[in-house]
């Protein structure tokens, strides 16, 4: 309120507004109660009267006498009141990240533009360095949407390309659109793209246009949908995961979330599906225990035998098969369970298994982990840090001491100087990575990777390098990949994913910005191959993987070794179980060279032998017949001349008689 008497511009000033405004004065005070925030100074020129709501400010002006100026009249000019509405600024918000359409009558009347479109307030982009990072080349070989589209797809750095058509036609109509999509969920699945020339010159204006997109920045795409993490409730904790799956909430389980919704999960033991196994591997012994016995079996009333009656191939594999289950399981450390018995199966007077189902579901109960053991090839060690990681039909049950001699190791890449504050990176950097080669070299483990021209701090570089070597197709087909770190040195280290000799990273400059400027004089070192023995027994190390060599009781077991420590490491113990003992038991008479493809080989030779004596004997039958019937065609003939001679001399003998 200016004072009575007070000439215009003499008791209402910049400086006198000011004092009114600041501190704990009843103007302020006023103004605070109303929750209109003051900002800015009249003496700066910016100062700004806000509803903390964002809504309008109205502005009153009562005058009572003779008044000039004020607001909105020149000075001079006779002030009869006036009343102003402020206008506050009104921004639109996109609740899911689509676009926003501004339309009606006259939008501009609100300070808004008709149309699709709008940039995200407030964004940035800050890049993961878990997800990968790729660059393409356009020129005049692929500068079409369909040529850009494929270049991105061939580049398989975790964005997928497609054309979508809105049917649109006439002139001037542009009805296909570039749709690009994350492979991946959650909310550090959005992109930045960003467009550079070669040679120094600056990137086409008319792709930056088209493609360049930085959410904390120029915004020349549109997202139609915004990366989102799933959230939940589990037991009324907020969780959030960045797919659609959820691990960790509750120990041993994953959620799958299918949609938005409430429902109640159970987790129990699933006591159910392992009775039903049980019952059904008890079944299928009995089942072959009936037709072993069936090719053997004799019975006396009506004389008809087994086609196997009496083949010791068939009562080796009963007694082989009924000494196996017998038998007590080796090897098995921290359990109670050694025996079928201990669960309740057992064999019948008849040579059936049996299962008594209320000490199986007793052993359920108490000892439900252990069952597994039984019928499994199960490793346990008393070293967390090794774990089981297969066995071959010649690795033997039992309690093996581990002793480790040297650890396996990564490739790494170790830079000897701490980064800069900021390390600039040229227009047109290659590298040359090689990661993960082998002897003799292979072509695929070596790629150029393209790094985008700018300054970056330690942190930005070590994404920067991580995703553009994670990047490359080659390298993660393989399996191949990297991490990137920074020591307490600030120096930058990078290390390869995999272990062993086989562990290795190399970087070269090509062209630009030289390797030393990131690492120094700083050397490569490959990775190295785990080595100890199993039992005492002589092992292959590859990689972080221990095997057991042949020719010992450990022949084919493979552990995997992690952890710090060398020298002796606890002890291993390797239970084959039935099941994986009967399967062992099978293999030998089923396989190609198998007891049964051994006997049926020396039945058929036997069968060809039979065959071919008999032939034989056939032929001498035929030479005997033969010669059988010669001497029978000569005796005929002989008995014939000696009749004719027999009829001669008769009557020869009776003219004789007759003329005596």
């Amino acid at each position: 309120m200016q004072g009575a008497n007070v000439a215009g511009g003499a008791g209402v000033t910049a400086a006198s507004l000011d004092a009114a405004l600041s501190g704990d004065t009843a103007i302020s005070r006023a103004l605070a109660d109303a929750n209109i925030t003051v900002t800015g100074t009249a003496a700066g020129g910016d100062l700004q009267f806000s509803n903390a709501d964002g809504s309008n400010v109205a502005l009153t002006e009562t005058v009572t006498g003779n008044v000039t100026g004020g607001i909105g009249n020149t000075a001079g000019t006779a002030n009869i009141g006036s009343s102003v509405t402020a206008v506050g600024t009104i921004t639109l918000v996109s609740a899911d990240g689509s676009p926003i359409t501004v339309g009606g009558s006259n939008p501009a009347a609100a300070g808004l533009t008709a149309g699709v479109g709008g940039n995200y307030l407030s964004a940035d982009f800050s890049a993961d360095s878990t997800r990968t990072a790729g660059n393409i080349v356009i020129d005049s070989t692929n500068n079409t949407l369909q040529g850009i589209m494929d270049a991105i797809n061939k580049g398989n750095f975790g964005v997928t390309a497609s054309i979508v058509s809105d049917g649109s036609t006439g002139t001037g109509a542009t009805p296909n659109h570039l749709v690009l999509t994350s492979s991946s969920t959650g909310a550090n699945s959005t992109m930045k793209i960003t467009l550079a020339g070669s040679g120094g010159d600056p990137a086409d204006p008319d792709l930056v246009k088209l493609l360049g997109y930085d959410p904390g920045g120029d915004q020349n795409l549109s997202q139609k949908a915004a990366a989102a993490d799933t959230l939940a409730t589990v037991n009324g904790i907020a969780v959030t995961s960045s797919g659609t799956s959820i691990t960790g909430a509750v120990t041993g389980v994953t959620f799958n979330a299918l949609k938005i919704g409430s429902t109640s999960v159970t987790v129990a033991k699933d006591s159910s599906t392992l009775t039903n196994s049980v019952n059904s591997f008890v079944k299928a012994y009995n089942d072959l225990n009936t037709q072993l016995a069936a090719l053997g079996s004799y019975d006396p009333d009506t004389k008809a035998a087994g086609p196997l009656l009496g083949d010791s191939t068939l009562r080796n594999l009963s007694s082989s098969v009924r000494a196996t289950l017998s038998s007590a399981i080796a090897g098995l450390q921290s359990t109670s369970l050694t025996s079928l018995s201990q669960i309740g199966v057992s064999f019948q007077k008849d040579g059936s298994l049996a299962v008594d189902n209320a000490k199986l579901q007793k052993a359920i109960t108490n000892n439900f982990n252990d069952i597994a053991g039984l019928f499994a090839a199960v490793g346990r060690s008393s070293d967390p840090d090794i774990t089981f990681s297969s066995s071959s039909t010649k690795t033997q049950a039992g309690s093996y001491g581990i002793n480790i001699t040297q650890l396996a190791t990564q490739g790494t890449l170790q830079g000897n100087v701490p980064l800069p504050a900021e390390t600039t990176i040229d227009q047109d950097t290659t590298w040359t990575v090689t990661l993960d080669d082998t002897t003799p070299p292979t072509l695929a483990n070596t790629a150029t990777i393209t790094l985008p021209a700018g300054t970056y701090n330690p942190s930005q570089l070590a994404t920067l390098l991580q995703s553009s070597i994670n990047g490359v197709s080659a390298f993660s087909n393989a399996g191949a990949a990297v991490t990137a770190t920074l020591g307490d040195d600030g120096s930058l280290k990078l290390q390869s994913a995999s272990y062993g000799a086989a562990s290795n990273l190399k970087i070269t400059t090509a062209t630009g910005t030289d390797v030393s400027a990131v690492f120094g004089t700083g050397s490569a070192v490959d990775g190295l191959d785990v080595v100890g023995t199993i039992g005492g027994y002589s092992a292959t190390g590859k990689g972080q993987v221990l095997t057991g060599s042949p020719g010992g009781p450990v022949d084919g077991l493979k552990l995997t070794v992690k952890g710090d420590t060398l020298g002796a490491r606890g002890t291993f113990g390797f239970s084959q179980g039935y099941a994986y003992m009967l399967n062992t038991l099978a293999a030998g008479y089923l396989g190609s060279s198998g007891t049964i493809a051994s006997r049926t080989k020396g039945l058929n030779a036997s069968v060809t032998d039979i065959a071919t004596q008999r032939a034989s004997f056939a032929d001498r039958l035929t030479d005997i017949e033969k010669r059988y019937r010669t001497q029978y065609s000569a005796l005929d003939t002989t008995i014939a001349s000696m009749n004719s001679t027999q009829q001669f001399l008769t009557q020869q003998l009776a003219q004789l008689a007759a003329n005596s």
